[in-house]
């Protein structure tokens, strides 16, 4: 499977739109500005994925999930704060590494959350 590089270019700008919103306001010169370094963030997971077979679309899925949920004027600027969230993110889809039971109670609030947030539409 191949990454959707115009799906991740969308997703970005979604991002730099919602750290560019002021009182409805979003100046789009700016907003496009981050585009390409949201996107330069995000492409470095890309070989990650694909070496575990996974899709890499999750990239495009994980960055729209912060642009919902995480970007806020506060951030604008941040890309380190960007880039943070988008490996925790990815992290929890494609784990890295092994894990011990010590992990288990965490990985239910984690599942716990999922179900929450899943019953506002499912």
């Amino acid at each position: 499977m191949e990454l959707d590089n115009n799906a991740l270019t969308s997703a970005c700008f979604e991002v730099a739109r919602s750290i560019r919103w002021k009182d409805n306001q979003v100046d789009e010169v700016l907003a496009k500005a981050y585009v390409e370094l949201y996107f330069n963030v995000a492409i470095q997971h890309e070989e990650y994925l694909t070496g575990q077979g996974r899709d890499p679309n999750i990239i495009v899925r994980a960055v729209r999930y912060i642009a919902h949920k995480h970007s806020i004027p506060p951030m604008e600027g941040d890309i380190k704060e960007f880039s943070s969230m988008l490996d925790i993110l990815i992290e929890l889809a494609c784990p890295n590494s092994v894990v011990d039971q010590n992990q288990e109670l965490f990985f239910k609030d984690i599942e716990e959350g999922i179900q929450v947030a899943r019953s506002d539409y499912a």
